[in-house]
């Protein structure tokens, strides 16, 4: 039998830890769908600029490797600025991609996803310290557009 001094912290522990960590998914797949979104744009872009990239570039879904980059990410920013900054940085970009043609994204006019606190720079030395990019540079060698790119 359970003693009510020993139940009644766990389960407020348990009450406070199931929130945090639904918070910390749900962040996790705002972040992925909302990287999912930019990378169809920049995509579309590409395709559009190069023509013989069509059928050339892979898939924008992420798999378990980009995920745990994503987490790895998050993470980091959480320790720079707070889940507090983390959502925020969110909510923007949700509203950036919204109103993003591919044009935007592939001449730098797309400021969005830099969270208050962190300069760009930072943000990308956070995406290349948790393989981020390798593993986006990795899908577009594998696929040959990066090779149709370089053809370019």
């Amino acid at each position: 039998m359970f003693h009510p001094r020993i139940l009644t912290p766990t389960l407020a522990a348990l009450a406070i830890c199931v929130p945090m960590a639904a918070v910390a998914q749900s962040n996790l797949d705002r972040f992925e769908a909302l990287s999912e979104q930019m990378t169809a744009l920049t995509y579309q872009g590409l395709v559009e600029q190069v023509p013989a990239l069509e059928g050339q570039l892979p898939s924008v879904e992420w798999d378990r490797p980009m995920r745990r980059a994503g987490r790895c990410a998050l993470r980091a920013y959480e320790r720079s600025v707070g889940e507090d900054g983390v959502t925020a940085m969110l909510n923007e970009l949700e509203r950036a991609i919204a109103t993003a043609s591919p044009s935007d994204i592939l001449t730098g006019s797309f400021e969005a996803g830099v969270p208050a606190g962190l300069t760009a720079n930072e943000v990308q030395t956070i995406n290349n310290d948790c393989g981020m990019v390798e593993l986006q540079m990795q899908r577009l060698a594998e696929s040959g557009a990066m090779q149709a790119l370089q053809g370019q």
